[in-house]
């Protein structure tokens, strides 16, 4: 019965080759190919017919229905030389990881243009290893005809094991296909992580810009701080030599008629100086505010740094277990399949990406037993896990008295300028 079958369908495509799809013809196609091995075909245009660079060549099995139910295809050769005959021979390569695997079934090529249709078809042939016998028979012909008798035991047992090698074939072609559809999916997944580990590649490079950005600022409004106590200090001093003066010159000329000449002037130089020392003084506390402001986002960006360090990490350790796995065409068929996610690798050195070697970690202590305690020289607070320019930038924030290094951080502004007066009288 099977017999019959497969002669009826052998039959139905020669005459499909033959009749329909008769516009290309393909030469020189042998009964049987041998497995695992690459393949060619060979066939012929007519003069008439005019070729696509999107038509192609595929491999049916016999009893398809529409040209989706190829098993693989290549597209056809390009026309190099517009001088080259349309009806000379071309060929078409099919790999053999790409061949059917099942010696059972009867295939056939079949030439299909850019609008799906059918051009032509050659004889059906199969896929089957040469024994022995059959390399026998070929070098014997058909002088040496001999007549072997078996018995009925040894036809069943032949049927027998006809029946275990195809179901064996069966479980091997679906644990294939089980494979190769787990691989799919994992390349997938590597896809989708390596678009985010660059993802958060360019986002940390953007980090580190914006946080190089607001050192250079915090450095720049901490010198502009210290700037402007600095010219306060000498202001400050200017105006007290000038009461010194106007004070000793009240002394030399205590019945002058010009005191409330003098005097004016001064109190006006000395209300002008106030107000200045008010300006600065809000200038030096909008500095302070901006200078908590960028302390605080530099923490943030801190964290962020670390947090995205770590993702980088994970996905750098899942890129190289997801490198280590095995092809689906190596696994033999008798082994156990190797679980493709979430296998645990050796313990091997990790490979550093040199593009991160010089990525900055801002306030990030890896062990704060071993780092020195910085320590105000002020107020004698402790900063652990802080640097000296951040300790030196909160010694900058105190308001110290330049006589006796007393902190006036919670004195008035007024209070504080007649303190530090009194050690002049």
């Amino acid at each position: 019965m099977t017999n019959v079958y497969i002669f009826l369908q052998l039959t139905k495509c020669m005459h499909n080759s033959t009749g329909a799809f008769s516009q290309v013809a393909f030469r020189d196609v042998p009964h049987s190919y041998l497995p695992a091995k690459s393949l060619s075909c060979c066939y012929s245009l007519p003069a008439h017919f005019q070729p696509s660079p999107r038509d192609w060549v595929g491999i049916f099995k016999v009893g398809w229905s529409t040209t989706k139910d190829y098993h693989t295809f290549v597209w056809v050769e390009s026309c190099g030389d517009s001088s080259q005959k349309q009806s000379s021979t071309r060929h078409a390569y099919f790999k053999d990881y790409y061949l059917p695997k099942d010696e059972l079934d009867f295939y056939q090529f079949c030439y299909v243009d850019s609008s799906g249709q059918v051009c032509g078809a050659s004889t059906p042939f199969c896929f089957k290893a040469q024994d022995d016998n059959d390399e026998q028979s070929a070098a014997n012909g058909k002088d040496n005809d001999l007549l072997v008798i078996t018995t009925h035991e040894q036809v069943e047992q032949s049927d027998r094991e006809k029946a275990a090698l195809k179901d064996e074939a069966y479980h091997i072609r679906q644990q294939n296909e089980e494979l190769e559809k787990a691989l799919r999916e994992e390349r997938r997944e590597a896809a989708v992580l390596k678009d985010k580990y660059d993802e958060l590649a360019s986002e940390l490079c953007r980090v580190k810009e914006q946080n190089e950005h607001l050192l250079c600022t915090l450095q720049e409004q901490c010198e502009e701080i210290q700037r402007l106590k600095e010219e306060m200090l000498i202001h400050m001093t200017n105006q007290m030599e000038l009461q010194e003066h106007n004070a000793a010159c009240t002394q030399s000329n205590p019945n002058s008629g010009d005191d409330n000449g003098l005097l004016l002037p001064t109190e006006l130089q000395l209300r002008e100086a106030h107000t200045m020392i008010a300006d600065k003084d809000a200038v030096i506390e909008e500095k302070n505010n901006l200078t908590s402001m960028l302390k605080r986002h530099n923490q943030e960006l801190a964290q962020e740094n670390q947090k995205l360090t770590h993702d980088i990490e994970e996905l750098r350790r899942t890129l190289d277990e997801f490198h280590t796995l095995p092809p689906a065409h190596s696994v033999h068929p008798d082994a156990t399949p190797t679980p493709l996610c979430g296998t645990t690798q050796p313990d091997t050195p990790e490979t550093c990406d040199p593009s991160y070697d010089n990525i900055p970690v801002v306030s990030i202590v890896d062990d704060e037993e071993d780092q020195p305690v910085l320590m105000c020289r002020h107020c004698l607070e402790s900063f652990p896990g802080s640097t000296r320019a951040e300790v030196e930038c909160h010694e900058r924030n105190h308001q110290v008295c330049p006589f006796c290094t007393l902190i006036c951080d919670d004195m008035e502004q007024n209070v504080f300028e007649d303190h530090v007066y009194s050690h002049e009288m």
